[in-house]
């Protein structure tokens, strides 16, 4: 699998649940490469600061 299809297939799993297929070719990827293992630990970082931001109620105090 090249980067680009990995990057894609990381990003469409946060929308949505990936079948067994992709879910192996993606996680296969990951393990050999450090740059998209990279990329989807930051995209589960931006993640989980959105949720935190949205869970502590900033956004509804007008606070940026």
């Amino acid at each position: 699998m090249m980067c680009e299809n990995a990057t894609k297939l990381a990003s469409d799993e946060l929308d949505r649940r990936l079948s067994i297929g992709e879910t192996l070719r993606l996680r296969l990827h990951l393990f050999g490469c450090d740059a998209c293992s990279g990329f989807v630990r930051q995209i589960g970082m931006m993640r989980n600061a959105t949720r935190r931001y949205v869970a502590t109620g900033a956004s509804d105090k007008g606070d940026r």
